[in-house]
C-alpha cells in the first residue's frame, strides 16, 4: 500500500514537472520578421553635425517563429518616431514603435542603431529591444538583431530577428 501511494506521488510530480516545462516552453522563443516601411522624415545641418526626425510607417509580417504570441505569417501596422544625430564620428538612432496586430494588441519596441546612414542607399545594423505590450503581448520582453536598408522614393526594409520571453 505504500509503495503504491509512493508510485502515485512520484507519477503526480513527474506529471507536474512535465507541465512546468510545457508551459515555461511556450512562454520564451524566436521570431525573424520583415518589416516595409514608408518615412516622412525631416534633415536639418546644424555645425557639424546632422538631425534627422520623423515618421516611419508600415507593416510587420512574422517569416518564421518558434511559437507563442508571434505567429507565423501574422502581420501588424507598424508606427515608429525616429530619432537620429551624425556626425564624422557616426550615427546614433533611436526608433521607438508600436505595432498593432489584426486582433488590436499593441507591441512596443525600440530599434537603436550606431552605424549607417538614414538616407537612400543606406542603413545599417542595429539592436531591437522588445519592450512589452497589451493582450498577447504583455509582459513580453526580449532582444534581437535588425538589419535596414533605405531605397528611394522614403522606403526602408528591415529584417529582424528576435528572442522573447514572457513574464
Amino acid at each position: 500500500m505504500r509503495f503504491g501511494k509512493a508510485a502515485v506521488t512520484v507519477l503526480a510530480a513527474m506529471i507536474a514537472l512535465m507541465a512546468a516545462q510545457f508551459a515555461w516552453a511556450d512562454e520564451s522563443g524566436t521570431y525573424r520578421a520583415v518589416r516595409s516601411f514608408h518615412n516622412d522624415y525631416i534633415t536639418i545641418d546644424h555645425g557639424g553635425q546632422t538631425f534627422t526626425g520623423g515618421m516611419l510607417t508600415g507593416t510587420r509580417t512574422i517569416i518564421e517563429s518558434s511559437g507563442g504570441p508571434f505567429v507565423e505569417g501574422a502581420n501588424s501596422y507598424t508606427e515608429c518616431l525616429v530619432f537620429s544625430s551624425s556626425s564624422d564620428d557616426g550615427i546614433s538612432l533611436q526608433a521607438p514603435c508600436v505595432d498593432t496586430d489584426a486582433d488590436g494588441d499593441l507591441m512596443y519596441t525600440r530599434a537603436v542603431r550606431g552605424e549607417g546612414t538614414v538616407g537612400a542607399g543606406g542603413g545599417g545594423q542595429g539592436v531591437w529591444e522588445l519592450l512589452g505590450g497589451t493582450g498577447k503581448y504583455e509582459g513580453v520582453t526580449g532582444t534581437g538583431t535588425y538589419r535596414t536598408e533605405y531605397l528611394e522614393g522614403g522606403v526602408a526594409v528591415v529584417i529582424a530577428e528576435c528572442t522573447w520571453s514572457k513574464a
